[in-house]
């Protein structure tokens, strides 16, 4: 009988101790048993079994290795991205987590020799349980994260049934079906607890480029009147000239068209699971000139947990900016604190919706414009700070804050060429972006064919310059007891998210008022950094922000 037996066995009889030479060398066997899945079995004289798992696990680990390295990023993406694999490797790696420690629990109790006190016991079993747990971990958290992103493509994504009247038709082959450029339409919507109606107060294109990643965003205020209608529909016979209103009646504006427009025409949109989202991307597509193929709603109140789950943003704040302060009696509440001006500023959740929100106090924050070029920093930032390893890192977080606050047409058979396009998009260096401000057109009387070539422009600069036009002025302000400097205040008292609401980190002492203790008056412009002519065209987000 070898030795390795021996040790292996139970004895019978009387009770003997354990030398301590013994008890290390026992220590040894158990550790590298648990290690390395079956070793622990041969050592116990159970060879052919020992040598029968091990072989198992070290084929499965080849072959694992191998498909990684054959699949590449494309097949890694697609892997992540397909539900049917997904479960597969859900199942997969808890099996083989259980198999691992099943294994290492029967070497330990095969090898244990005769004689062993409490402690030493205590002390084995501790061993299993640390080495274990640095296999045994990974393949559970593995298994997690698989079963994760299985439920967020299921909650989030749409089947790949779905009826719409704007996503277009594509094969696996040909996933573009021959497009040079997919139009996505980034939708900030304010529903939230108290909130019985819906608005997008948020209105994006991002237009990127299928083989490049080239990416350029273009932003639309809320409250742009006039709008005209999608030819060859109904919304077009009904309002020919576009639906013109008083531009005090937020019922006209972009913002409001995502509940009235289905609302009006429900019979157009039958059986589509967003009608608010299709009108947009139908409305959006005729004001920019271009085909809108999908969207992307998120809620703008939960906005703060994506934004958290990434560990924050770092961004520059050109000027301070209020937290908490909503329109009221035609001023201004006081602010609960403020986000402070400077470089590279680190801001949580809560801090990056206020940056992105505000629009109620003094100087530049009461623009709608000036909040559209913050909007876009944010989302750039979000963009570039959004690295494999903090994705890697906080995956879980960030999943059950997406499943809480975004929608969207984009299909799961469409996932992964999606996924390898945002990869595309990272790799091309930055956003181009450009807001429709007051530099281009007067949001009140618009003009939709400079709107178009600017778009144009943007996309392709040799296609077709925008006309040699003077920029537009704003509309005279009108004595209305309104914070100054707001062209487009919000006539029907909408607030922002509740002054109430606070972050999971309370404010700090930076967000206190001013050493003074006195509010800067409305219409007091803060210092700040000198704001870009957006007449000049689309502009890398990183030169603006």
């Amino acid at each position: 009988m070898s030795s390795d037996e021996t040790v292996g066995r139970r004895a019978r009889g009387r009770r003997t101790n354990v030398s301590p030479a013994e008890f290390r060398r026992f220590l040894r066997q158990v550790g590298v048993g648990t290690l390395v899945p079956g070793v622990g079995l041969i050592s116990a004289g159970r060879k052919k079994l020992g040598w029968t798992i091990l072989a198992v696990f070290v084929l499965l680990a080849a072959g694992a290795v191998v498909a990684v390295v054959r699949s590449g990023r494309s097949g890694l993406v697609d892997a992540g991205t397909d539900t049917d694999t997904l479960n597969l490797i859900t199942a997969g790696l808890a099996a083989v987590a259980v198999a691992w420690l099943l294994t290492a629990l029967v070497s330990l109790y095969l090898l244990q020799p005769r004689g062993l006190r409490g402690p030493q016991r205590l002390l084995s079993a501790l061993v299993v349980v640390v080495v274990a747990s640095l296999v045994v971990s990974p393949l559970s958290l593995g298994s997690r994260y698989a079963y994760t992103q299985r439920d967020l493509i299921g909650s989030v994504f749409a089947d790949d049934d779905q009826p719409s009247l704007t996503v277009p038709d594509s094969s696996d082959e040909d996933p573009w079906a021959g497009q040079q450029r997919v139009n996505v339409l980034i939708l900030g919507s304010d529903a939230g607890p108290g909130r019985e109606e819906t608005r997008t107060d948020t209105i994006m294109v991002a237009s990127i480029n299928t083989e490049t990643g080239d990416t350029a965003l273009f932003s639309l205020p809320r409250n742009l009147l006039n709008v005209p209608m999608p030819a060859d529909t109904p919304l077009a016979e009904a309002y020919p000239d576009g639906f013109r209103g008083s531009e005090e009646d937020a019922y006209y504006w972009l913002s409001s068209m995502y509940r009235f427009v289905p609302y009006e025409f429900p019979e157009y949109f039958e059986g589509i699971p967003d009608p608010g989202a299709e009108a947009m991307k139908l409305v959006v597509g005729e004001v920019l000139g271009l085909d809108i193929h999908y969207y992307v709603l998120v809620n703008l109140r939960g906005f703060q947990y994506l934004v958290n789950a990434l560990g924050g943003i770092d961004i520059d704040v050109p000027y301070r900016i209020p937290i908490g302060t909503k329109e009221q009696y035609g001023r201004c509440t006081e602010p609960s604190g403020w986000i402070e001006p400077g470089k590279n500023q680190h801001l949580d959740g809560y801090q990056a919706l206020w940056f992105a929100r505000a629009r109620c106090g003094p100087g530049p924050v009461s623009d709608d414009y000036e909040r559209m070029r913050r909007q876009r920093c944010v989302i750039g930032a979000i963009t570039e700070q959004a690295n494999p390893t903090t994705l890697l890192r906080r995956y879980q977080q960030l999943a059950q804050a997406a499943e809480k606050t975004m929608s969207t047409d984009i299909t799961q058979a469409r996932l992964s060429d999606f996924a390898e396009l945002a990869l595309k998009v990272q790799d091309a260096g930055g956003l181009r972006s450009l807001p429709f401000t007051d530099d281009i057109i007067q949001y009140h009387d618009p003009d939709y064919e400079l709107i178009r070539e600017f778009v144009q422009e943007s996309l392709d600069p040799a296609a077709t310059p925008p006309a040699e036009e003077e920029p537009t002025e704003p509309p005279a302000e009108e004595p209305t007891g309104e914070p100054a400097g707001d062209p487009t205040s919000d006539p029907t008292g909408e607030e922002e998210p509740p002054a109430t609401e606070e972050p999971a980190d309370p404010p700090t002492g930076e967000e206190e008022p001013p050493a003074d203790g006195e509010t800067p008056a409305d219409g007091e412009t803060p210092a700040g950094t000198e704001t870009p002519n957006d007449a000049d065209g689309a502009v890398n987000v990183d030169d603006v922000c």
